[in-house]
């Protein structure tokens, strides 16, 4: 039996950083979300993401595709319903890299779903890192950082919450969480 296992928290927390150590564990992979946004320079369709146009995602969505879905500055995001039922059917953990809208959706349809809170040390590294990784714009930035004050009041409606302050730290205790040997 498949498990899903949420992993959220506020851009630039460090989720698609923490999520590529973690599958390095065997029996271990991300879910691929859709994406309505254009891909930065470093992204490969069908690998970092599923692009498709906002026509696209609405049919998706009316045909019942997504299990979950969240705007997300000014961008749709979704996860495929058959990539959680074909986990779930095998012996796959699938980690959900999701925002904060979507994973309050899966925990209340699958409350099998463990959930974990990524957090920044302080608000101060959130804005440098959203800086240094050079993929947003000046306006982009200041929306990610006022859309993560409202995310981190969240964090208490999950399982676990783990600060990334130090990643080999962050990804030992989320790994112990899990229990992954």
């Amino acid at each position: 039996m498949g498990k899903i296992v949420i992993i959220s928290g506020p851009s630039g927390a460090g989720k698609t950083t923490v999520c590529a150590q973690l599958q390095k564990y065997p029996g271990v992979r991300k879910s691929i979300s859709v994406t309505t946004r254009l891909p930065r320079h470093n992204e490969k369709n069908g690998v970092s993401y599923h692009f498709v146009s906002v026509p696209e995602f609405e049919e998706m969505l009316r045909r019942g595709e997504l299990a979950e879905h969240a705007r997300y500055c000014g961008h749709y995001y979704g996860t495929l319903v058959r990539t959680l039922k074909e986990s779930l059917a095998s012996d796959t953990l699938l980690i959900l890299e999701i925002e904060v809208q979507g994973a309050l959706q899966i925990m209340k349809k699958f409350p099998e779903a463990m959930s974990i809170f990524l957090m920044p040390p302080n608000s101060d590294t959130l804005g440098r890192r959203l800086l240094t990784r050079n993929t947003n714009e000046k306006q982009d930035i200041e929306l990610r950082l006022e859309t993560a004050e409202k995310e981190l009041s969240y964090k208490d409606r999950y399982q676990y919450s783990v600060v990334n302050d130090d990643l080999e730290v962050t990804v030992d205790t989320i790994r112990k969480i899990l229990g992954l040997v």
